[in-house]
């Protein structure tokens, strides 16, 4: 996790499936520094129901921290699957890296 300012960058990449459900558990924890979370999947191939609940989870998380969450989807087959679990409308999506940290900044106040 890097951290520029205020807000956190979380990068997940490859499959992310229930093999790797501890990583991802471990990698979509709040930082404590932080005010913002930018989560980049934008390198992420494929997404099992076990990578769509740990984002859930991590929703839940951040909207009782009252954090705000902007993620960074690339491929058009993850937005679709995303969106159709409903995720859509518990994060703001963006395709583009600038548009996200902009969003975050404001929501932020940085």
């Amino acid at each position: 996790m890097n951290e520029s300012k205020t807000i956190a960058t979380i990068r997940l990449a490859g499959e992310l499936d229930i093999g790797r459900k501890r990583e991802m558990r471990d990698a979509l924890a709040l930082s404590e520094n932080a005010r913002a979370v930018l989560l980049d999947l934008s390198d992420v191939t494929y997404a099992d129901s076990t990578a769509l609940t740990e984002l859930l989870r991590f929703c839940a998380a951040a909207q009782g921290a009252d954090m705000p969450i902007a993620i960074l989807i690339a491929a058009p087959q993850f937005l679709r699957l995303v969106q159709y679990a409903g995720l859509a409308t518990a994060f703001r999506i963006f395709q583009d890296r600038g548009d996200a940290l902009h969003y975050l900044s404001e929501c932020a106040g940085t």
